[in-house]
């Protein structure tokens, strides 16, 4: 009797070091993910991520690194190493974990979604996209059938703002018109989330040439984003923009004015002013060449066409001369695209005014061997050691093409 007393007591003080050491082990880790609920909350990133890899390392011990809660605890681990753009540590700490969370849940699961969302994060790469694409795809396709269509919606744009934020905007298509079909009809119209989405739909569709349906986009996403504040939002302002070049393009100079009013009397009239609507002028080496000696050198077929004009009330570009030029072949083709730009007006009072003395300067370079078609930008103005103005805008080294406008 004494000698089974004995081996008794023998196995009890074998097992207790092993049970206090899995206490402990289980203790710790409650209190690593406490943290780093703690800090996510108090969006502290770098001291979540330190509690999130505490937590998934003790989680790896306790549960097993097949486990399904390890699955779990590495997706949250992998979210900030992505949003810490440490997409390499990222990529291992989910590496098998994919197959874990399908024999749990399985391939079609929506509790998959997640991981997939972050495989894809963590093994984009803009140059070669495709493997990353493939698990947002793949998510997407899983939120196809969930039944909630706001977190379809809400999912699908989440891998938009991920794929813009790695400036893959011409990816985001598919999930931009997910997000679009999944919203359209399950938010109420002045729902900033429906005012996004439509607003993207728009920016495809201008793409694609399609400035019917770009319009119709802006109009639904001007509803969710404008305010009756005498502060115009960056949201409400680009879509306006936005708008009057769409209306200008497709013919519709007179709906456009409603935006152009709206812009100009909600923010401070300065020179020089930039337009809203900018029409490409249709410049050419040939018509350079008219104005030129033929011995003249290389360098002469760059130059500046200044044009002075006035902005009426209605936005509108009136009286258009040239004030200066370097080009005299260009100055006719330089005069009828200023003619078709459309201004935000001068508003005094509360009433929009008309306005004189405004300047605008177009660039060409033509002396280049190889020339950008169709480059057409205003670069960021410059003003002499006094502050004056010295420009009202430029389009810079305008090299060919044709005029595209409306």
């Amino acid at each position: 009797m004494p000698h089974r007393f004995v081996k008794f007591s023998l196995v009890l003080i074998l097992l207790y070091p092993v049970a206090t050491t899995f206490a402990d082990l289980e203790s710790d880790f409650r209190q690593a993910y406490r943290s780093y609920n703690q800090y996510l909350e108090a969006d502290d990133v770098p001291l979540a991520l330190g509690a999130a890899a505490d937590a998934y390392r003790l989680g790896s011990k306790l549960y097993g690194r097949k486990h399904v809660t390890t699955a779990k605890l590495a997706i949250n681990y992998s979210s900030l190493l992505n949003d810490t753009r440490d997409y390499k540590e990222a990529a291992k700490v989910l590496k098998g974990k994919l197959k874990v969370m399908e024999k749990a849940y399985g391939e079609d699961a929506h509790d998959v979604v997640s991981l997939l969302v972050e495989l894809g994060r963590a093994h984009f790469d803009p140059g070669k996209p495709d493997r990353g694409l493939e698990y947002f795809q793949r998510a997407s396709a899983i939120l196809a059938n969930h039944d909630n269509p706001i977190v379809t919606g809400t999912r699908n744009f989440d891998i938009v703002t991920i794929l813009l934020k790695r400036r893959a905007n011409m990816q985001t298509r598919p999930f931009v018109e997910a997000a679009y079909a999944a919203f359209a009809d399950s938010l109420e119209e002045n729902d900033v989330r429906l005012g996004l989405v439509n607003y993207h739909m728009a920016l495809f569709a201008t793409s694609d040439d399609r400035l019917i349906d770009s319009v119709a986009h802006l109009n639904h996403a001007l509803t969710a984003f404008k305010t009756d504040n005498d502060q115009m939002g960056n949201l409400e302002r680009t879509v306006r923009v936005m708008l009057v070049s769409a209306l200008e393009r497709s013919e519709q100079s007179e709906l456009a004015t409603e935006h152009c009013l709206a812009v100009g009397q909600r923010q401070e009239w300065r020179l020089p002013a930039r337009p809203l609507y900018l029409k490409p002028p249709n410049f050419s080496k040939e018509k350079v060449e008219i104005s030129l000696d033929n011995k003249k050198e290389k360098e002469q077929l760059a130059g500046r066409i200044t044009i002075s004009f006035s902005v009426d009330e209605n936005g509108f570009v009136r009286s258009p001369r040239v004030a200066s030029s370097t080009a005299l072949g260009l100055n006719e083709a330089a005069l009828e695209a200023i003619s078709d730009f459309r201004y935000a007006p001068r508003f005094v009072d509360g009433s929009p005014v008309a306005t004189s003395g405004v300047d605008f300067t177009m660039s060409y370079d033509f002396s280049q061997q190889t020339v950008k078609k169709n480059r057409f930008s205003i670069p960021p103005l410059r003003s002499s050691k006094t502050g004056v103005p010295l420009s009202g805008g430029t389009i810079d080294e305008f090299g060919g093409g044709g005029g595209g406008g409306k």
